[in-house]
């Protein structure tokens, strides 16, 4: 584990979860809120698992939950009705990252995590929940994208909350200029989603016709959807692909829309820290690629004009999607990791995750529960956002066991930057970040 912590200690890693429901917090400090006292120190026998009461459940979350958080509420209910209590200790996603090895080394565990992605790199470190709970009740492509390990065949944690690249367009600007979104049955492909955008700005006069979070896994869909990709398995190893011919050509397409003003480029040139969020929220950006965690925001603030969900394009091999989220772990050391199975073990049930699931407003890990929203309108967007999951590449999956990041993270957004500021072409950033990937990893480089 020594040499696994050090390795993650001398690298910037990200979450699984390209996209997460949660923002990272901010705060550096622990914080606590006990909630119901405890009723009864006794145990009792309930369908052959000891219950457990009485006891104090410290769990860690990455910010200080408001008061119609969806984990807040679920552990609110499961107190009650169980006689234990909880503390939550608040930790952002990032200090998690680098503080996690030191809490292991020194027994210092919370029972019961929120992670964007610990559980994955230090598995040996977390319950198998394939040992807690029945897995064949999860969607699969969640299960293995969030819960299962990074280099282990275990599910280290189970998917709390997960969420989906999703496009998001302005109805109002399309039927000015006469245009009509994309659906499943009939998808855009990539240049005619450049075009359209283009027209869109020549038609309305927005400022934008497409904009694009600042994220690798924004733009990766585009890579994915060409048949790109980051590496391929190579026996038991990979070898790394991010700079052939097809991934040059996603770049060098992206380069231009940013470049032809049709993309807001001081965003993805880091000219800028503005948020192509905000863009579209203001009416200022006509297409937004997000993801699907905008959804409920967007149905609160925005009021100047109609806006709804669109198909991704068709590249030139499929349509393509990231998936990613929080998960729930249980560390094997925690002085209460009874407690937090206990809770695992509720929460993981049809009436519980669907009583959670209206209150996050999101996307269903578990098979036979979903979101069900109040007006038609949202059901039919929220059945575009599930439709996204299924387009989850096969390529994505390879890239995602590889475990790239441990090696390279920011990295790579930061070259993509530099291809679209102009610093480098196309060729020469995807190169100069496959040299780097390969002399990190020790992977060679594909012909």
């Amino acid at each position: 584990m020594r040499k696994r912590f050090n390795k993650a200690l001398a690298a910037t890693l990200s979450a699984v979860m390209v996209i997460s429901l949660a923002a990272c917090g901010s705060s550096n400090s622990t914080t606590s809120d006990t909630t119901k006292e405890n009723t009864t120190e006794a145990a009792t026998e309930n369908s052959g698992d000891t219950e457990v009461r009485g006891k104090t459940m410290k769990v860690m979350i990455s910010e200080e939950p408001g008061e119609g958080n969806a984990l807040k509420n679920a552990l609110d209910k499961w107190a009650a009705e169980s006689g234990n209590s909880y503390e939550t200790i608040i930790l952002s996603n990032d200090d998690q990252k680098t503080k996690f090895p030191a809490m292991a080394k020194n027994k210092d565990l919370p029972d019961l995590i929120s992670t964007v992605g610990i559980h994955q790199l230090y598995p040996e470190e977390f319950v198998d929940m394939s040992t807690v709970v029945d897995i064949s009740l999860f969607e699969e492509t969640p299960l293995n994208i969030i819960g299962k390990a990074f280099t282990e065949d275990v599910y280290s944690g189970l998917p709390v909350q997960f969420t989906t690249t999703s496009f998001y367009y302005n109805e109002d600007l399309f039927a000015e200029a006469g245009i009509e979104a994309p659906t499943a049955e009939n998808p855009w492909t990539i240049d005619q989603l450049y075009e359209n955008a283009a027209l869109l700005q020549e038609k309305t006069g927005v400022k934008y016709g497409f904009a694009a979070d600042v994220s690798r896994a924004r733009y990766d869909i585009l890579m994915y959807a060409n048949g790109g990709s980051l590496v391929q398995k190579d026996g038991d190893s990979f070898k790394i692909t991010l700079n052939s011919a097809m991934n040059v050509d996603t770049l060098t397409k992206f380069v231009k829309a940013n470049e032809d003003g049709v993309m807001p480029k001081a965003i993805w040139a880091g000219a800028t820290t503005d948020n192509p969020v905000e863009y579209f929220k203001n009416g200022d950006a006509a297409i937004l690629l997000s993801g699907s965690w905008n959804y409920n925001t967007f149905a609160t603030e925005i009021s100047s004009f109609e806006f709804g969900i669109m198909t991704s394009p068709t590249g030139t091999v499929s349509r393509s999607a990231i998936i990613g989220g929080g998960a729930l772990a249980v560390p094997k050391n925690a002085d209460n990791s009874d407690v937090a199975l206990d809770f695992i073990k509720w929460l993981y049930t049809e009436e519980n995750f669907k009583t959670y699931l209206q209150n996050d407003k999101g996307l269903s890990s578990m098979k036979n529960v979903i979101y069900e929203p109040e007006s038609e309108k949202a059901r039919v967007d929220f059945e575009m956002l599930q439709d996204e999951v299924k387009q989850v590449t096969d390529t994505f999956e390879v890239d995602e066991s590889s475990s790239w990041r441990v090696y390279k993270d920011a990295e790579y957004r930061d070259t993509l930057k530099r291809a679209v500021s102009g610093e480098l072409t196309p060729q020469e950033a995807l190169d100069s970040f496959a040299k780097e990937l390969s002399e990190e990893s020790g992977w060679t480089i594909a012909e």
